[in-house]
């Protein structure tokens, strides 16, 4: 039988600990179901059941809920958007409860910050922690009691223009390297951008360099942005750019994946991104 969260709070540090992914725990109980629903529709649950580690903010169904209405039906309708928004309830690394005194904020996968505060228990954001260090395998959950919301989600939930700010992408696989994925573009403001490379079929432990060059796939030109690896494990690259938005979609661009860094001329994934 599935466990309620309170039941999960009070097993927490007997029942799981080593033995469970985040994943594990996350679908073992019926106060998560909402969030292993966009997990799965995502395509994120064999990333987050990886070593990490992670650190996930997880909202409840109630959570969930309390979302205006017709937005989490919007969300989980657009790859983009439900991307975003899960990677926004992710922070690399092991971070406990302890660990937060003195911070005040934390990047996420995503790659937009999270703000911490601690003056009246802990906040992420607009969300409270309800339980702490629900440890897992390979991580940490904290259960909130509000969904996260990026910058772009928010836009695009309140109607406002998404192209002047948000861009996604495909990127193929080239010559059948099996190695294929999405881009997600997303105007941080004042002359900066996120770029968030998502690929399936990333060989296990090897990172593969990422980087936007001119012109279009078929006749890519030299280097003009280096982007963060993709970790080999994840599947990811984060990377937040010192570019404007318009920059990257205002003109063509070949956002060109090599197979290793000492095997740069081998291109396993391209996409064109931008206009003409």
């Amino acid at each position: 039988m599935k466990r309620t969260l309170a039941a999960l709070l009070a097993a927490a540090s007997l029942a799981w600990g080593s033995s469970q992914t985040i994943v594990d725990i996350a679908v073992g109980n019926d106060d998560f179901s909402t969030l292993v629903t966009a997990v799965t529709a995502a395509g994120l649950v064999d990333a987050l059941s990886g070593d990490g580690p992670f650190t996930v903010f997880a909202p409840t169904n109630a959570a969930f809920a309390a979302l205006p209405a017709g937005a989490l039906d919007a969300v989980l309708a657009d790859p983009a958007l439900l991307t975003a928004v899960l990677t926004y309830h992710v922070v690399a690394g092991d971070v406990r409860a302890a660990d937060v005194v003195g911070l005040t904020k934390a990047q996420t996968l995503q790659g937009e910050f999270v703000a911490i505060g601690t003056d009246a228990g802990v906040t992420i954001d607009q969300a409270n922690v309800v339980a702490a260090d629900v440890v897992a395998s390979n991580g940490v959950i904290h259960v909130i009691d509000a969904v996260l919301l990026p910058k772009a989600v928010l836009a695009a939930l309140t109607g406002q223009t998404l192209p002047s700010g948000y861009a996604y992408y495909d990127v193929p696989a080239v010559a059948g390297s099996g190695v294929s994925g999405s881009v997600l573009i997303v105007d941080m403001g004042r002359g900066t951008s996120h770029v968030q490379v998502r690929l399936d079929g990333t060989p296990a432990g090897g990172d593969h360099p990422v980087h936007f060059h001119a012109g279009r796939c078929g006749s890519a030109g030299a280097v003009v942005v280096p982007l963060a690896n993709v970790d080999g494990d994840l599947g990811w690259s984060t990377t937040r750019l010192d570019v404007p938005f318009t920059w990257i979609v205002g003109a063509s661009h070949a956002l060109m994946v090599h197979l290793a860094p000492d095997q740069m001329s081998t291109i396993v994934a391209c996409g064109d991104v931008g206009i003409d």
